[in-house]
Order: structure tokens, then C-alpha cells, then sequence
């Protein structure tokens, strides 16, 4: 995404400032009310909202050839999988493991236009555990651009209880927008085409809208 739309985008996820704002009044009625122990502790859970909603600005000189990832983490896997739903065929996978430490905002890997979108009701298991993208409450984003297709699959963990999406279907998107945001620990996996090969290994960190993942392979 470029500079002059990514100053646009909040420093902190929308979502966060109907913590921070209500957490912030709450702490300066009991100072005045002088409940100041209580006071120091709801001021603590504000800091940390204001730490766990933070939305750091995201840029990458990437070229059309390659794609972002969605969210910050770290990568759990990388596999060639049958997808049935969206493509048809085998395609290549990355998962990336988000803790409560990471940055929460998810991202577009590509620009391109929605083509779809699905929510599917689930379990709350460990986001890293197996299968957790087949048992897991999840969101589906679909994301088209010139005939080619990039899924992103938001997936609720243990703690992350709501998934929430910032884009809707027919809406074009850039690369590296925030298209939504999961609460807490979760896991975010993609979905590509095999005519891109993925660029990162198993276990290494990768940030949203800034790591390249996977590059288109060169025409021999």
C-alpha cells in the first residue's frame, strides 16, 4: 500500500478505541472518586488494549509478482493442498500463527477485487494445533485480480473469539490494506496458485503487508 492511503488508515484498530476511550473516562472518575488502586488497574488494561490494537503503518516496494502476507506471525506451515471449494485443484498453503504479542490487523497478500466472502461457525482450539483450519471458526476472503485467485482464511483460536472483516464482497482492495482484524491469539492461512512458489521458511516471522511470501516463478 502505498504512503499517502496508509496515513489514512488509524494507529489504532477501530475496534480497540471502544475499549481504550470508555477504559481511559473509567480511570479518571475513580482518581476523583479516590479509588486509585483501581484506577492504576483499569489504566494497566487500557495500556494493554492500547498495545494489543495498535495498527503500525505498513509499506513494501514489492512487485506485482509477489505476495504479501496477510497477518504478523509465525509461519507453522507450508504445504500443497487440495482445495476443493475456491480453486478446484492443488494449490499451495502458508499458515502463520499470530500470539497475543502480534499485531492483530490483517492484510491484502494482493490488490484485487473481493470476490467472496464466507463465515463459518466453529470451535475455539488452539490455533496452532492440527487441523485447527478444518475444526476452527473461520472467515473466508477471496481475493481476485486479472484471472488470478489468493484465499485469505482468518481462523479463530482459543482466546480469539471474534473475527471481524473490514472489507465486502465486490470491493476492490490494495496490497497490504487491512481487509480485518482477529481478537487475540489466532492463525491466518493463504491460499495461492502453484505458479507462485513461497519464499520464507517453516518457523520464520513475517510481518502483514511487508514480508514477501511467495513469488510468481519466471517463464522458462
Amino acid at each position: 500500500m502505498d504512503r499517502e492511503k496508509g496515513l489514512k488508515e488509524p494507529f489504532i484498530a477501530r475496534e480497540g478505541l471502544r475499549i481504550i476511550v470508555p477504559s481511559l473516562v473509567l480511570t479518571a472518575v475513580l482518581v476523583i472518586g479516590g479509588f486509585f488502586y483501581l484506577a492504576i488497574f483499569v489504566f494497566c488494561f487500557a495500556l494493554f488494549c492500547l498495545y494489543f490494537f495498535r495498527n503500525p503503518r505498513r509499506y513494501s516496494n514489492a512487485d506485482t509478482n509477489s505476495l504479501l502476507s496477510p497477518a504478523d506471525g509465525k509461519i507453522v506451515d507450508i504445504s500443497e493442498v487440495n482445495e476443493q471449494e475456491f480453486f478446484g485443484y492443488k494449490v499451495n498453503r502458508i499458515a502463520i500463527f499470530m500470539s497475543p504479542a502480534d499485531v492483530h490487523v490483517n492484510r491484502a497478500p494482493c490488490p484485487g477485487r473481493i470476490k467472496s466472502m464466507k463465515r463459518v461457525d466453529g470451535k475455539f482450539a488452539m490455533a496452532f494445533g492440527k487441523n485447527a483450519e478444518i475444526k476452527n471458526e473461520k472467515n473466508y476472503i477471496l481475493i481476485e485480480n486479472g484471472g488470478e485467485r489468493v484465499l485469505v482464511v482468518q481462523i479463530a483460536g482459543f482466546l480469539a473469539r471474534r473475527i471481524i472483516p473490514y472489507v465486502k464482497v465486490d470491493q476492490r482492495v490494495d496490497r497490504g490494506q487491512a481487509v480485518g482484524m482477529i481478537a487475540f491469539g489466532s492463525r491466518v492461512d493463504i491460499y495461492f496458485h502453484k505458479e507462485y512458489e513461497p519464499v520464507v521458511s517453516l518457523h520464520s516471522r513475517v510481518k502483514a503487508g511487508n514480508t514477501i511470501l511467495a513469488r510468481k516463478k519466471e517463464v522458462q
